[in-house]
């Protein structure tokens, strides 16, 4: 081999992970602008009435984006699969980008009744579809682009990238909220956040234009997608390993970074831009913590990183979150930080891609995050919300998410280790 082509893999990894980090920035902000703002936005698209309770409201509004990813996950897994990564990846961000700023865009209850939460809804939904897509095709399009030997660390860009696209979404919109001294929905400032959505949209699908990974375009294209059927009877184990898996991740992500800023807001003194300013220095932790444990899990493995953060997260998880209930800002951000160090092990991207051969990776990765995060991480909140009302116990948040997270320890126990190994 020329010095010329060993040099080629190398720059065109550089241009796949810059693409798809940035589109991955752009994709989660767009997300996270809803789960940072739904509580102010909940009274402006559905009617006001006694006894409503709207941080329930909010979160049962915010699932159902998620309750949507399995379907979009599927979708966009097998065009990926067929069809190449790329023209997939572009289309993502541009419904997630449009469907962001027609909320920003939308007309209230006051104005068009009860079209608007409808509309909302619909539109949240929209996001859902995108974002399933997203969330197993550019880790996909990231780990099969990486080196054996780095595949970790440069997989790991993914996880990074969408937890900063959270911080981008949850800084702006406290920034909104601290800047204009206004948490009332009606005065329409909150708008700014969602219509932001576009440029920041047009700028992802540019940049997004790239060659798929070697390791598709080594097949004939266009190809027929695998039957979801046969991920099963192939990849069984691996599915239901990554859905726990994924599923851990995004329920702790939801319980301590979506639904306890809100929590506090409602139950203490605490202002919303307060809170979500705060939770900016976690998702920022969660980060640099997915790239440095990336990094160690190609020099260590797979196993000892994702086992090791799976065991945080089910040992710490009730004492975390009975520290970040006391109401202190301080607390909230010291247990945001230790489970952002678990976040960022548990997602990893390496492992997940090295399951599941080529013609069934998008499919495989893309089905088991979407059923993951909408069937435990999504309706974390809103499960989180039932739990209090109905108990008044405050610490059940904390044992559902451990409980979770020591199935997710179960269930890699028994994974294979993976690295270093060739993708087929």
């Amino acid at each position: 081999m020329s010095g010329a082509d060993a040099a080629a893999p190398s720059a065109s990894s550089r241009r796949a992970l810059m693409a798809a980090c940035v589109g991955n920035v752009v994709e989660w902000y767009d997300f996270a602008i809803f789960g940072a703002l739904g509580i102010v936005l909940v009274p402006v698209f559905f009617p006001s009435e006694a006894g409503v309770d709207l941080l329930l409201a909010a979160f049962a509004v915010y699932a159902t984006a998620f309750l949507a990813r399995p379907i979009g996950a599927v979708y966009a897994g097998r065009r990926g699969d067929a069809r190449g990564r790329t023209g997939v990846l572009a289309s993502v961000v541009l419904v997630m980008s449009g469907a962001t700023a027609a909320i920003g865009l939308l007309p209230g209850e006051a104005r068009i009744g009860v079209a608007a939460g409808v509309l909302v809804v619909l539109l949240r939904a929209a996001q859902g579809l995108a974002a399933g897509g997203e969330l197993g095709l550019a880790a996909v399009f990231i780990a099969e682009h990486a080196d054996r030997g780095r595949r970790g660390f440069v997989a790991s860009w993914h996880t990074a990238t969408l937890c900063l696209g959270i911080a981008l979404g949850f800084g702006v919109g406290g920034l909104i909220l601290w800047a204009t001294s206004a948490e009332d929905g009606e005065s329409g400032w909150w708008r700014l956040a969602f219509v932001l959505a576009l440029p920041l949209g047009l700028i992802g699908v540019y940049v997004r234009r790239l060659v798929d990974p070697p390791l598709f375009t080594a097949s004939d294209t266009p190809r027929p997608s695998a039957p979801v059927g046969d991920l099963w009877r192939q990849r069984g184990p691996a599915v239901r390993a990554g859905f726990v898996l994924v599923g851990a991740g995004s329920l702790a992500f939801n319980t301590w970074f979506v639904f306890l800023p809100n929590h506090l807001v409602d139950t203490t003194s605490r202002s919303l831009d307060a809170a979500l300013l705060t939770s900016v220095g976690g998702l920022v932790v969660a980060a640099l913590s997915a790239v440095c444990l990336g990094r160690w899990s190609d020099l260590r493995g797979r196993r000892p990183v994702v086992l090791s953060s799976a065991a945080l997260l089910a040992v710490a998880a009730v004492p975390l979150w009975l520290l970040a209930g006391s109401g202190s800002l301080l607390a909230m951000a010291a247990a945001q930080t230790l489970v952002g160090v678990g976040v960022g092990g548990v997602l990893s991207v390496a492992t997940l891609a090295e399951q599941f051969p080529t013609r069934l990776r998008a499919t495989g990765l893309a089905l088991t995050a979407g059923l993951g995060t909408a069937l435990l991480g999504g309706t974390g909140p809103l499960v989180d919300q039932i739990l209090i009302r109905a108990t008044g116990v405050d610490a059940l948040p904390g044992v559902y998410a451990a409980i979770v997270a020591a199935l997710a320890l179960v269930a890699v126990y028994r994974l294979p280790e993976t690295a270093g190994s060739e993708l087929s």
